[in-house]
């Protein structure tokens, strides 16, 4: 539920995690809030700002949910450095909250470090490696986002570990079998990217990658940011009936969130 002013971080910040359980928050495109059982938030690819206005003319068709300002997250993380992952204008905001550490690969690392996140607030990330942030794990997995003009060749995607729970975060990604190599039987909930241009996976692909994860809970994302009418939305895959059609054919009993705003994805 958002609060008056119409943010989520009250929710987010006031809503106790039981025992046992995750609770998971959309916050359009491809940016999500995980908390645990122990109070600790992780952000992941959260875009809050209208960035992408000033680098490519591409303005923000909703208001965002939160703002960077209010929102004293325990961990930032991005799977990559495009502008829509990793918001360039919200570092520095998010840089002021002391106890907010900054995650991600290399590229992600540099410019955290350049917006305040110094010294060990700001912790790099490779494959097969993982950082704890209190009862939250988290290990960087494949992901293959090379399309031009702008390759980005150390991005990554999150499979984050909260008790019993394991939820997969694709970021920007094809699909690749080194994708299932780390996430096949590993993955209870798939957040997984459907857009299907810009060099990501489409409906079909991202369903059949969640299909090979075995998950209990398949959410498509990566969409709701831009406005309807953007020429490059006519060219990308956002059916989420498709993707629904195609994931039940493959898993009858298999169950998809269609992520909403104000309303968390709650595993018990």
């Amino acid at each position: 539920m958002v609060d008056k002013k119409g943010s989520l971080w009250p929710a987010i910040r006031d809503t106790p995690v039981p025992q046992g359980a995750v609770h998971i928050w959309w916050l359009l495109q491809a940016g999500f809030v995980i908390k645990s059982p122990g109070g600790f938030t992780v952000c992941i690819d959260a875009y809050l700002t209208d960035s992408v206005k000033t680098s490519y003319g591409i303005g923000r068709g909703y208001p965002a949910p939160l703002s960077p300002e209010e929102s004293e997250f325990d961990a930032v993380m991005a799977t990559h450095s495009h502008d829509d992952h990793q918001d360039p204008e919200a570092i520095i905001p998010f840089a002021k909250h002391l106890k907010t550490r900054y995650i991600g690969p290399f590229n992600v690392i540099k410019l955290a470090r350049a917006g305040g996140f110094y010294g060990d607030r700001s912790v790099l990330i490779n494959r097969g490696e993982v950082v704890e942030v209190g009862d939250i794990k988290i290990e960087a997995v494949y992901a293959r986002h090379m399309f031009e003009p702008e390759p980005t060749p150390d991005a990554a995607g999150y499979l984050i570990t909260v008790g019993k729970w394991r939820i997969y975060h694709s970021g920007d990604t094809e699909y690749d079998a080194r994708i299932v190599d780390d996430t096949e039987n590993r993955t209870d909930v798939s957040l997984i990217c459907i857009n299907g241009i810009t060099g990501n996976m489409d409906t079909k692909e991202a369903a059949f990658l969640a299909w090979r994860q075995g998950c209990q809970v398949a959410v498509p994302m990566h969409f709701g940011l831009w406005r309807e009418d953007e020429e490059f939305n006519k060219t990308a895959t956002l059916d989420l009936n498709e993707f629904t059609d195609t994931y039940k054919r493959l898993e009858p009993n298999g169950r998809v969130w269609i992520p909403e705003l104000g309303k968390p994805l709650e595993m018990k």
